[in-house]
């Protein structure tokens, strides 16, 4: 009989022959049918086995290296706005041989339109009605796209219309004319009418000097993979996936998955719909994740020693159960704060006194500092953030606001402005103390510095695609302090320096990549994940979670994919 310490010996001897190795590189070029080579495609290195792909973008010739592959055989795409995608299968990445692409032009171009194009399809009576459409009807999925214009079948626009989130929150002429609206830009018969596509430009510079690593998430067609973090404390992504009641983890060293279930949510393999709904999560200073679970009104914490969950009402007593618990921020002392969605309230949890919950009931119409001008009949507590001096502070969706709560005053000193542009969302405080909010509804973004002069408090900037574009979240990179915004409708991610006002927009490989939270790791790589919701509306079906690696300027090693 082995002794433990053999069978250790014998399962590290395992996993050290079963471990996969990323020290392999592809090469090649990418030119037209003409052989004029072509700069800004993106090639990826797909690994079927790992779930992951791997790409890259060619330089003025055409060139591309991909670097970090696992030493095996791999799927190269080619793909670029304009031309058909070109795809070399079963390449042996260790071979050293070249792999060349000649790109013909893409028979149908309609096919590659992005969801901020196809957006703008639709005809409104008002730029006021437009950003009504997009807040109530943009929340979880792209508008237009192929999984957008064909309805489960039977095909029926009045059911999918009917039963979209937030229907209610549309005015009520627009609710009597969406259905006529939506077939006029989107049946058969109008895209034959359909106005030429002006092609956006290849990435360039910055915007082409990136890697990008993407790892397939949840079950196909079932899967919401809302948010994700990096933790620090096992090198481990963890994301939730909404509709699955589950914690879903990769490595991104090996591609290892692994599903934690929720207590008392439904089976992961089950088709049925959830009881808890993970929505949102944040790690504290031990590496345990806190999480919102929207759908039961809970919190919980999912422990990183024992991976086990412990769950507790999202509201103080007497309430046994909060409404809709929805972003979360944990603060320097590892008390959990986070909104509800479906109250007028912003919580905080003590996991140092017994997971006590407090309630900060938030300021009503005509409360807020500038009251009366650009005010909205919703409430809607959304996003949330935690100050470098301790404040909080939080947006209000529908509400049109962002508030800030002093935790060193008893009442919280409650104070509430209202922004210049529409839909609040996910916002972030810079060291400086500014903060930064994305606008959903009006597709830009800006910054609010608290201590300005009346009138200057203000600063912000339109996306690169405008109204069309729908910019969920943004985040603080730590180390450069620029900002990263999600462009939800483009497929897309977008970098900002606010000291020179430059913009650089990211390609991500995937059509229908819809993001809702940006986080960052020490090695100053980019995190978020794609959960369009239906999943079927995605290139894979699935969820995923994309890392993006920009080059240094002051970097000793080239860019990889390991």
């Amino acid at each position: 009989m082995r002794t433990n310490w053999q069978m250790s010996l014998a399962v590290v001897a395992m996993m050290a022959i079963a471990a996969p190795t990323f020290a392999a590189s592809l090469q090649g070029v990418v030119t037209d049918d003409g052989g004029s080579p072509i700069a800004g495609a993106m090639v990826s290195a797909i690994d079927p086995d790992l779930e992951k792909s791997v790409t890259v973008f060619t330089d003025a010739d055409g060139k591309y290296e991909i670097k970090g592959l696992e030493s095996k055989t791999h799927n190269v795409r080619a793909r670029i706005y304009g031309k058909e995608d070109t795809l070399t299968e079963g390449v042996d990445v260790t071979s050293g041989e070249a792999v060349k692409f000649a790109m013909k032009p893409i028979a149908d171009i309609n096919s590659q339109r992005t969801g901020d194009d196809l957006f703008s399809l639709v005809k409104w009576d008002s730029e006021e009605d437009k950003s009504n459409f997009k807040m109530q009807c943009a929340y979880c999925h792209q508008i237009g796209t192929i999984g957008f214009r064909t309805p489960e079948e039977p095909v029926d626009w009045e059911t999918m219309v009917a039963r979209m989130q937030g229907y209610g929150g549309l005015y009520e002429h627009t609710k009597t004319s969406l259905v006529k609206r939506l077939l006029e830009a989107y049946d058969t018969p109008a895209m034959e009418d359909w106005p030429e596509w002006e092609i956006p430009a290849a990435p360039a510079g910055r915007g082409a000097d990136v890697i990008i690593s993407e790892w397939d998430m949840g079950r196909e067609h079932n899967a919401m993979i809302h948010d994700l973090e990096p933790s620090m404390h096992d090198g481990l992504i963890y994301t939730v996936d909404m509709i699955a009641d589950a914690v879903a983890t990769v490595d991104p060293k090996t591609g290892e998955r692994k599903i934690y279930t929720v207590d008392g949510g439904k089976e992961y393999e089950a088709d049925e719909f959830p009881r808890k709904g993970p929505h949102s999560l944040e790690p504290d200073s031990k590496g345990n994740m806190w999480i919102t679970l929207a759908l039961s009104g809970q919190m919980a914490k999912f422990d990183a020693e024992t991976k086990e969950f412990t769950i507790v009402s999202s509201a103080p007593a007497p309430r046994k159960r909060g409404v809709y618990p929805h972003s979360l921020r944990v603060d320097q002392k590892d008390v959990v704060w986070y909104t509800d969605a479906g109250t007028n309230s912003v919580f905080s949890l003590d996991p140092n006194n017994d997971n006590v919950v407090k309630e900060y009931k938030l300021l009503s119409a005509g409360q807020a500092i500038g009251a009366g001008k650009g005010e909205s009949s919703g409430i809607t507590p959304y996003g949330i953030s935690v100050a470098p001096d301790g404040k909080i502070w939080y947006s209000k969706l529908n509400g049109n606001r962002i508030g800030r709560i002093d935790p060193t005053k008893e009442d919280g000193d409650i104070k509430e402005w209202i922004p210049p542009y529409e839909g609040p969302r996910r916002l972030h405080v810079a060291k400086d103390g500014k903060v930064w909010v994305p606008f959903f509804g009006d597709g830009n973004f800006g910054s609010f510095d608290p201590e300005a002069a009346e009138g200057k408090e203000w600063k912000c900037y339109d996306m690169p695609r405008g109204q069309n574009e729908i910019p969920y979240a943004l985040n603080i990179h730590p180390q450069t302090g620029n900002i990263w915004v999600c462009g939800t409708g483009s497929d897309t991610l977008v970098e900002f320096n606010p000291e020179t006002e430059e913009m650089t927009e990211f390609r991500m490989p995937s059509q229908v990549t819809y993001t809702r939270e940006v986080e960052f790791t020490d090695d100053g790589s980019v995190w978020v994940c794609n959960s369009n919701y239906p999943a079927r509306h995605t290139e894979s079906g699935r969820g995923s979670v994309i890392r993006v690696k920009v080059a240094s300027k002051d970097a000793d090693a080239p860019l990889s994919g390991d």
